[in-house]
């Protein structure tokens, strides 16, 4: 992967932040949304919109009443930001 061919999906400083959050391990919406600093309706667009890129997956369950969404990566996610960060370390290290 190079510079210009970076992902729309990790154009967008949210995006980058669930994904690489996701990275250790599946989390629910309310988790994602304490770390990456976000109001619930901004997360949720961009979840959507990674789902539908095939980057993570999304368990839902009901706790009592109220409902709960864990979302996890997926292989095409942790292989597409594993190549990210290799690329990006190619630029800081100065290599092809």
């Amino acid at each position: 992967m190079e510079l210009h061919e970076i992902p729309a999906v990790f154009q967008s400083r949210l995006r980058l932040a669930v994904v690489a959050a996701l990275m250790t391990g599946p989390k629910d919406f309310t988790t994602l949304t304490k770390l990456t600093d976000s109001t619930p309706g901004n997360l949720g667009k961009q979840m959507e919109l990674l789902e539908a890129e095939g980057y993570l997956s999304c368990q839902k369950e009901l706790l009592g009443r109220r409902p709960r969404s864990t979302y996890a990566l997926t292989e095409t996610g942790r292989e597409s930001f594993r190549a990210y960060v290799q690329m990006l370390e190619r630029i800081v290290g100065g290599q092809p």
